[in-house]
């Protein structure tokens, strides 16, 4: 019998994770699933989750304070459950819904950030505050910038080119790096 260490990293590339197994409830196969997307309406009964390789039907779907239990069709016994504990929850990409206004991090992470024009760097990271993302970006000469993702600072996105049209914001004290020897 193979361990469920040997099961993970099971999300191919061209999904996104939706949630991941936390543990199992109950004798029927219930998983305990910790949401990773904020749109709950993908738990909903008779939707198709990606698990293990193999696509499952939501068959029932609750919410608790620590997240959602599910039962997915195929997953019988608590046995089944266990075997499925850290896995990840998956819907391929192109089932999800974007907003105009939003991005997936992955679309954003590695995009070239300019400046009337002008080459930045590149962002290395999403900071999420609650009130609006933070791109980090990554410049060549200076230190690291955050720029806040709000109307008038990021002007424009193109995917197909992997850039960024921004106007930095006046005062986000962009520095010369330090080398020490």
């Amino acid at each position: 019998m193979r361990s469920n260490r040997e099961l993970k990293s099971n999300t191919p590339i061209d999904h996104i994770v939706v949630g991941v197994v936390r543990g199992s409830r109950g004798l029927r196969g219930e998983l305990r699933v910790e949401c990773t997307t904020e749109v709950f309406e993908r738990f909903d009964v008779g939707n198709d989750l990606f698990l293990n390789g193999k696509t499952h039907t939501i068959v029932s779907s609750r919410f608790d304070r620590r997240g959602v239990l599910l039962r997915l069709n195929e997953i019988e016994d608590r046995d089944q459950a266990d075997l499925c504990r850290g896995l990840e929850l998956s819907i391929q990409e192109d089932e999800a819904v974007i907003s105009n206004e939003g991005y997936f991090h992955h679309e954003i992470i590695g995009l070239s950030v300019y400046e009337v024009g002008a080459y930045l760097g590149v962002i290395s990271e999403i900071i999420e505050t609650g009130a609006n993302d933070v791109y980090v970006v990554n410049l060549a000469e200076e230190d690291d910038i955050l720029l806040p993702v709000i109307e008038g600072v990021i002007l424009s996105v193109d995917l197909d080119q992997r850039s960024m049209e921004v106007e930095v914001p006046v005062g986000l004290g962009r520095n010369k790096k330090h080398v020490t020897d």
